[in-house]
């Protein structure tokens, strides 16, 4: 059966459409887990809708633990929407607002915005006369592929899709500005410019939308038939396009630069053997995506992995210059999109982390279309045809079932971080998050007291012969751990084992964001020699509380008067 145009646009949009639906359906029974509580749950400004021209003059993080540097207002303004029609009209911590609030909206927008992405991409292909079969398959693909859970199934991962959802629609207007002339073609610019825009305040990433947009308009296929475009109609797009870059990047550097740095850059050398482990490990997961998890590391990676990113990276230049050559534009395209995407995140340059999943999600597309465009050719008889779309439809239902399977481990912070450790048991971050969760929403004390011991021993070590003396150093949530474990010993009336951990944090040269631990600690060890027949000692500690967090002046004057 043959469609028309419009018959085919309506089957393959309704086709993504049920694809995302089943993929991830399962995730709208999910709850709010890892970061969410900063971006959601804690966040007065998403909470308030009078608040939303500050989001647009802070980090995304504001109310997080430390100053970052995230700057994402349109997201910010899409989870207050969410919180608006989903909140009871409660107020409370994070806790009592993670049992009042359901996440169903928000989850259904994560959906949306995935959805929104994939149809765009859908459109791109459309717009630059992709063969069918790669019309209908990429998209299709896209938006099963389990390797974007981490952006979809997770809310505080919406950016990814969302970003992205802006850049495809402004690709599309890229192209559409350098086809169209008049009305038509003023508009699809000014679309160029509103949507990059739009990226740009979603995620930093869509720096890289200039370059996705020359690769585009340098590559776009045309009629053979057609008439020359002139070359300045093709720069326009890019032309308006870059002084936004730029101007974004003033400000970012100036007026909305809201933290520096934090840590030292691993060594070049290091950095671009991490780098070739990383692309290797990136072509893996995306063809065959098994094993996935948020913590990855390559702190154990073997070197031979990095020959391996070596070998592909050559292979993907190759690959892209026989596309070239071969005049398969839109494969070189694919394959040049990956590379651009790939490179700002590749671990070349200094990153938070080494490599991460959801840092694929606009990569991606550009080696899937390219993978598509060298099948496509082959579909020549109907035997072929079948066997293609045989081996499409087999890998497609292959990503829904791990896909559907994934999601399930972003179910609730405990699933999540349990799986997270079983794919990366070395994370201590993961491991401390854990603790958290059985001490502060599953009331678990027996398990937060062995996942606290043990990011304690795994951070002595990390630091080696440096551990417990005079010059030792101390990661915030190692901080935490001990803070916390002197907690639950004085609440189970264990004070030898309390002390200890109270004293550890009282041995620091306090910064000001760490002065609130020092007074919680003094307080926690003022107790302890209370509870031993010490006032003498307990009282210039209580005093020492209140000097570094006068807010527990209260609460100490009411403990005394117990006491006594």
């Amino acid at each position: 059966m043959r469609f028309s145009d419009g018959q085919f646009r309506g089957v393959v949009s309704a086709a993504v459409v049920a694809a995302g639906l089943l993929a991830y359906a399962n995730t709208f029974q999910n709850g709010f887990v890892w970061d969410d509580v900063s971006s959601i749950l804690v966040n007065q400004h998403i909470q308030d809708p009078s608040q939303i021209g500050q989001l647009f003059r802070e980090d995304f993080h504001a109310f997080g633990r430390g100053q970052g540097n995230f700057y994402r207002p349109l997201l910010a303004v899409t989870f207050l929407l969410d919180f608006a029609l989903s909140n009871p009209g409660e107020r409370g911590d994070a806790q009592t607002l993670m049992n009042l609030l359901s996440p169903f909206l928000f989850h259904l927008s994560n959906l949306f915005w995935h959805l929104a992405a994939a149809l765009c991409l859908f459109a791109l292909a459309s717009r630059l006369r992709a063969p069918r079969y790669v019309q209908a398959a990429l998209p299709t693909l896209y938006a099963l592929h389990p390797l974007h859970t981490e952006a979809v199934a997770y809310i505080s991962g919406r950016a990814d899709p969302m970003a992205a959802a802006w850049m495809f629609a402004g690709l599309w207007c890229g192209v559409a500005a350098v086809e169209k002339t008049g009305r038509r073609g003023a508009l699809a610019l000014g679309g160029v410019c509103t949507f990059f825009v739009f990226a740009l305040l979603t995620k930093e990433s869509a720096t890289i939308f200039p370059a996705l947009l020359a690769l585009v308009i340098g590559l776009r296929p045309h009629e053979a038939d057609a008439q020359p475009i002139p070359m300045l109609r093709k720069l326009r797009p890019i032309a308006l396009a870059i002084p936004i870059l730029l101007v974004y990047v003033l400000l970012r550097m100036t007026l909305l630069h809201f933290a520096d740095a934090s840590g030292e850059a691993a060594p070049l050398g290091t950095r671009l053997t991490q780098t070739l482990q990383a692309l290797a490990l990136y072509v893996k997961l995306a063809i065959l995506p098994t094993g996935l998890h948020m913590e990855r590391s390559l702190d154990n990676a073997p070197g031979w992995l990095a020959i391996v990113g070596g070998a592909l990276l050559a292979a993907l230049a190759l690959w892209t210059i026989h596309a070239w050559r071969t005049r398969r534009t839109r494969a070189a395209l694919g394959l040049l999109w990956f590379l651009a995407g790939w490179l700002p995140v590749s671990g070349l340059f200094p990153l938070n982390a080494p490599m991460a999943e959801h840092w694929m999600y606009v990569p991606i597309a550009g080696l899937l279309w390219a993978i598509l465009e060298y099948v496509s050719p082959l579909l020549q008889t109907p035997r072929a045809r079948v066997a293609a779309w045989t081996v499409t439809y087999v890998y497609a239902l292959l990503l829904l079932g791990l896909t559907v399977d994934r999601n399930r481990e972003w179910r609730d912070n405990e699933t999540l971080y349990l799986a997270t450790l079983r794919e990366n048991p070395d994370s201590i971050r993961v491991r401390y998050n854990l603790a958290v969760t059985y001490d502060s929403l599953l009331d678990n004390m027996p398990a937060a007291r062995r996942q606290y011991e043990e990011v304690i021993r795994r951070y002595a070590a990390k630091k080696g012969p440096l551990s417990g003396s005079k010059n030792e150093m101390f990661w915030d949530d190692e901080l935490d751990a001990h803070l916390s474990l002197g907690n639950i010993y004085l609440e189970m009336r264990q004070i030898e084992k309390a002390v200890p951990h109270f004293e550890t944090v009282l041995r620091i040269q306090p910064t000001e964001k760490q002065k609130g631990l020092l007074g919680k600690a003094a307080l926690g060890l003022g107790q302890c020699y209370w509870a031993a027949g010490k006032p003498d000692m307990a009282t210039p500690l209580f005093q020492k509380a209140i000097q570094y967090r006068p807010d527990l002046k209260p609460h100490i004057e009411r403990l005394l008067g117990a006491m006594r």
